[in-house]
């Protein structure tokens, strides 16, 4: 490929055989013709390699990297250090974009000279059919600065947002150390600075849910949580920022206790400890109901009650 590309799809693609040729299809499907994917196997040991080499062989806007094992944000800063176009996009391997992704976005990006994030609403899906859609009222969406917003947590699901290569280059790209919340801590340091989101209502990626997803190792994302909202207090940062990252470090150091304390539910003193911890970080409401709930087993009638109170408390308030 001679021309610079509009736009840099990163993959990266670990032990991923099963989805990645139908996330990578997805792409050739675009209405959109002017971007590059850059997928990096990040040391698979399955068929991804042969995989995306049939893509790579068949379609010059396709490349890949190979690398030893150095987890996701490793595998996206080796793309994106040899992408050329103005925009980066990340598509994880067992997410789809729907064909009309890219021009949605592209529209976007020419519409209004303020964005410096691109992202689109998404539908989770199962493989087979359609199960929920994360925005379904306008007044929701984030649009805007989204600063506050995103000190409270991760608004932009990774597979639909795309940001100014520039821009990511002149963070460093995304930390390594990070396995699951890396896209949320470059998001938050770009919102540092100064951030213009804009997005599609329409949903335009199908965010895969499955047994394998990062995302859904509960004790994992809590801790990184925290390692995001620490180094984020870390760096020079407004009043109003400073101010909601700190209330979401309390809740996210609650969220720890709560995740490690759901590990466990089968052990009834280990869990009053852990909602004890919870309470301790981040003293709302909700917490001391949890808290109460299984302190206070007899009321309830029995050990057994009260865990099994606290599971459904969890799943209420996390």
């Amino acid at each position: 490929m001679s021309e610079v590309p509009r736009v840099s799809v990163i993959v990266a693609a670990f032990n991923g055989e099963a989805f990645v040729g139908e996330a990578l299809a997805s792409l050739r499907a675009q209405t959109v013709r002017e971007f590059e994917a850059i997928v990096v196997d990040d040391g698979s040991t399955d068929g991804t390699a042969a995989i995306v080499a049939k893509f790579a062989s068949a379609d010059p806007r396709f490349r890949m990297i190979r690398q030893a094992n150095g987890g996701t944000q490793a595998a996206r800063n080796a793309a994106l250090a040899v992408a050329r176009g103005g925009w980066v996009g990340l598509l994880d391997q067992d997410d789809v974009w729907l064909p009309g992704k890219l021009e949605a976005q592209i529209a976007l990006a020419d519409a209004d000279p303020r964005a410096n994030l691109l992202f689109t609403n998404y539908r989770t899906w199962d493989g087979t059919s359609t199960t929920g859609t994360r925005y379904t009222r306008p007044s929701k969406f984030p649009e805007g600065d989204v600063a506050v917003g995103l000190a409270r947590g991760c608004l932009f699901q990774a597979s639909t947002v795309m940001v100014p290569r520039a821009l990511a280059l002149s963070f460093g790209g995304f930390d390594p150390e990070l396995r699951n919340a890396g896209d949320w801590d470059l998001w938050l340091r770009i919102a540092e600075r100064g951030i213009y989101a804009r997005g599609s209502l329409t949903p335009l990626v199908l965010y895969r849910e499955w047994g394998g997803n990062e995302s859904l190792n509960h004790m994992r994302t809590a801790e990184e949580s925290v390692r995001v909202l620490e180094k984020a207090l870390g760096r020079p940062q407004g009043a109003r920022l400073r101010a909601a990252c700190v209330r979401s470090l309390r809740r996210a150091r609650a969220q720890v206790e709560l995740a490690r304390a759901r590990s466990r539910l089968d052990d009834p003193t280990f869990v009053r400890a852990k909602l004890h911890a919870a309470f301790a970080a981040d003293r709302t409401p909700k917490h001391l109901l949890q808290w109460l709930a299984v302190a206070w087993p007899s009321t309830l009638g029995g050990r057994r009650t009260a865990a099994i109170v606290h599971a459904k408390l969890v799943r209420k308030f996390r």
